[in-house]
């Protein structure tokens, strides 16, 4: 699959406290700008994430498709505002002197990437490096 965006940042925690937060609901709340995420982690299992993004109601859906404990965990992600479009969202965790690095990379479902994602490709990093800032903002508290 072509990644359409992705972005890595070292945060100063082990892997197993950047876990647990990656993965709570309070933590997912917190990165994941104040929307609320329900899902039970298992693979083929529902993830729905809702709230509120410039003054609007959205509900986003998808499906989980890996959990691998303090490693890995993907899942699908239909946007209430682009449903034509699936993403494949997978988050990468790696041991680094200092802390562990967390790798966020967004891929379109069907393999490939539309001119369109090269022209948003920008946004959508600079989207996914906001919300590791809040991860790690997260896992320090």
């Amino acid at each position: 699959m072509a990644a359409t965006a992705q972005v890595s940042r070292v945060i100063p925690a082990e892997r197993t406290e950047v876990w647990e937060t990656l993965t709570s609901r309070e933590g997912m709340k917190a990165y994941m700008m104040g929307a609320d995420v329900e899902t039970d982690w298992s693979v083929g299992g529902p993830i729905t994430m809702h709230g509120k993004v410039g003054g609007k109601t959205f509900e986003d859906h998808g499906e989980v498709r890996s959990f691998l404990p303090e490693r890995r965990l993907s899942y699908t992600h239909i946007s209430s505002a682009a449903p034509d479009a699936t993403h494949l969202v997978t988050f990468e965790l790696t041991p680094r002197d200092g802390g562990t690095e967390v790798t966020v990379i967004q891929e379109n479902l069907n393999g490939r990437a539309s001119p369109s994602d090269a022209e948003h490709r920008a946004q959508y990093e600079k989207t996914w490096a906001k919300m590791l800032e809040g991860l790690e903002k997260a896992v320090a508290h």
